[in-house]
């Protein structure tokens, strides 16, 4: 049992002991995004509901809510699924009787356009790094040309690098979560596995990218980032990041766009896009094909002229 029941339980108190019991069972990088959930979006909307207070409408309204701060239904399912599972055991638990939690799902407005670099941006920021190459700015590489993420940057020593048969073996990532102590909410960067099995992948090293990373081999228990044995976390490194930015008098980006930017680059140059998906470790192709595949007219056309010419003139 998690909390007796009481007259009063508040949702943030309850949901906080919830994830702690449920981190026995979920991977690491479950918990991780489960506490980042709870922290960011859960807690700051419901966390002072009284529990017995809890109904449909509060969490409908909640939805909305962050409907309107332009997060993705995806975000928004994943942020329910949270909520629904922490309140089978409120239900259980303090004997509340239970309620619908089928939710409407605001339709999104547009497709969101992924922010990439432009080409002259890209040319700015690898004449740069190329320039200025070391521990620190490789990371910008290995997103910009390999599409690696942040926390997988981050979480790489050089063990994870076979400079001999040229290949990245991507095993880690660093995350930020949130556990409660005492009756303080803290934060601490954990180096879990990756969110999903295919994650876990192996990346080839070309020949531009094996000169760059030979030159500053360190030992296996070494972070490449950092180039010692201590990481450098996601939000010092995004900081960093920023700080190249404007001193390019680049204009701001997040550093994932780095990530997007491969992506697109390689749909541009028509690389099969099981192949991109392969190298971005998604879980499955049509997240590929939903986050970067939106054919223009152009596009179009030029299927339906091929199409016509293959049967008019074969």
């Amino acid at each position: 049992m998690l909390f007796k029941a009481k007259n009063k339980v508040l949702y943030k108190d309850w949901i906080w002991d919830w994830l702690f019991y449920k981190k026995d069972y979920i991977k690491e990088s479950t918990y991780a995004n489960y506490s980042y959930i709870v922290y960011n979006y859960i807690i700051p909307y419901v966390g002072n509901y009284n529990v017995k207070k809890l109904n449909k409408k509060v969490f409908q309204d909640l939805i909305l809510s962050l409907h309107e701060k332009s997060l993705s239904n995806k975000t928004i399912k994943d942020i329910i699924m949270v909520i629904k599972s922490s309140l089978r055991k409120v239900f259980e638990e303090n004997k509340i009787k239970s309620f619908s939690l089928k939710l409407v799902y605001p339709k999104e407005k547009n497709i969101k356009t992924m922010n990439v670099l432009s080409k002259n941006e890209q040319h700015i920021l690898m004449e740069y790094i190329i320039k200025n190459i070391s521990d620190k700015n490789v990371g910008i590489l290995l997103s910009l040309l390999c599409g690696l993420r942040i926390g997988e940057v981050c979480a790489l020593k050089w063990e994870n690098i076979d400079l001999e048969n040229k290949i990245i073996h991507i095993t880690k990532t660093i995350q930020r979560i949130y556990i409660k102590e005492n009756n303080t909410i803290l934060s601490k960067v954990v180096i879990t596995n990756p969110k999903t099995i295919k994650s876990n992948r192996d990346i080839p090293i070309n020949d531009f990218m094996y000169e760059k990373l030979i030159n500053l081999r360190k030992n296996n228990n070494v972070f490449v980032l950092s180039g010692n044995a201590q990481y450098i976390e996601p939000r010092t490194y995004r900081n960093y990041f920023t700080k190249i930015l404007k001193s390019l008098n680049l204009r701001h980006f997040k550093y994932h766009a780095l990530r997007h930017t491969f992506a697109s680059n390689l749909i541009s140059l028509k690389i099969d896009y099981k192949t991109v998906s392969e190298l971005l470790g998604h879980s499955n192709i049509s997240l590929t094909l939903n986050l970067y595949v939106h054919p223009s007219n152009q596009d179009k056309l030029e299927c339906i002229d091929i199409l016509t010419k293959n049967i008019m003139y074969k």
